[in-house]
């Protein structure tokens, strides 16, 4: 019979329960609403396949900036050449916090809808336009819906990927051109992709900011200490995503990303297919990454 087992039957001492959840934190948390998350991706799928460049993105790129004009963001326009939407939510503090996602599809792949990739991360940033304050106590956020992300054809990614974000991080070095911050003013970057998965899970993947990626666990925690900051838990290996010219500029930036979609390894058997449709994510998903982050990003400084 093992001694550890005994001595700690014998101690006469109870495991103390959980700290329960924040009540004000989750007040906050729950201005974000999955189930109208959900309907924006939804409306991206209709659409159907979106790859750069296309009548359909430029009809998405119109709908997502008249999203985001609806939800109060302030100078909304669609950037040229690649078509990133991009605004602003105001803060009384000096710099600014980017979030992103891509809403571009790629092209090749016949009947490709990218519910998962990447309209689950749009979806949640739309929401997050809605559910933050129209005025942030410390740094305003600058919205951003990256066009171009995917490579064209059978181009390398990491020569023809990120073009959209490549082109947001070229614009803020030149001081600040169609609608992006001054690169000095970016605080940090926050990329939402692959969070859509019914089966979620969003380790910290290497490129990404350790200290930064703490700030979404330990929101998590706050909200459920009995979870264990989940879906925030874990490391994986780096990913290229578009976060990275953020990052080589000198952003702490984190890509928010469950790059497993499907059986099988990274990045799973759904990856750019067409099983990456409505069936294979879920609104509950898109509420345990937008609500830590909801509270995340308010905090943010």
């Amino acid at each position: 019979m093992p001694v550890v087992a005994l001595a700690a039957l014998g101690c006469g001492e109870k495991e103390e329960p959980p700290a329960p959840a924040d009540p004000a934190a989750a007040e906050r948390a729950s201005r974000f609403d999955e189930r109208r998350a959900f309907a924006d991706l939804e409306a991206q799928v209709r659409i159907g396949p979106r790859p750069a460049g296309s009548a359909a993105n430029r009809r998405l790129t119109g709908m997502l900036a008249a999203h985001l004009r609806e939800a109060g963001v302030n100078g909304v326009r669609v950037q040229r050449p690649h078509r990133n939407v991009v605004g602003v939510i105001p803060g009384r503090e000096p710099g600014a916090i980017v979030i992103g996602a891509h809403h571009d599809t790629k092209a090749g792949v016949a009947g490709f809808v990218g519910a998962n990739d990447g309209a689950s991360g749009v979806a949640v940033v739309l929401e997050l336009a809605r559910a933050l304050p129209p005025r942030l106590d410390g740094p305003s956020i600058n919205i951003a819906l990256f066009d171009a992300e995917e490579a064209r054809g059978d181009r390398p990614f990491t020569e023809d990927g990120t073009r959209g974000s490549g082109q947001y991080a070229r614009y803020a070095s030149a001081g600040g051109r169609q609608g992006t911050p001054r690169l000095d003013d970016i605080r940090d970057m926050v990329l939402f992709d692959f969070v859509g998965d019914c089966d979620l899970a969003i380790p910290r993947e290497s490129n990404s900011d350790e200290a930064l990626y703490e700030r979404f666990h330990d929101a998590a925690l706050e909200l459920d200490p009995e979870g264990g900051g989940a879906p925030f838990v874990g490391e994986t290996d780096p990913i290229l995503d578009d976060h990275i010219p953020f990052a080589e500029a000198g952003v702490p930036a984190v890509d928010l990303i469950d790059f497993t979609f499907g059986p099988g390894p990274s990045p799973g058997e759904w990856f750019h297919t067409t099983e990456d449709d409505l069936d294979k994510v879920c609104p509950e998903s898109l509420a345990a990454v937008g609500r830590p982050a909801l509270i995340a990003l308010e905090e943010l400084r």
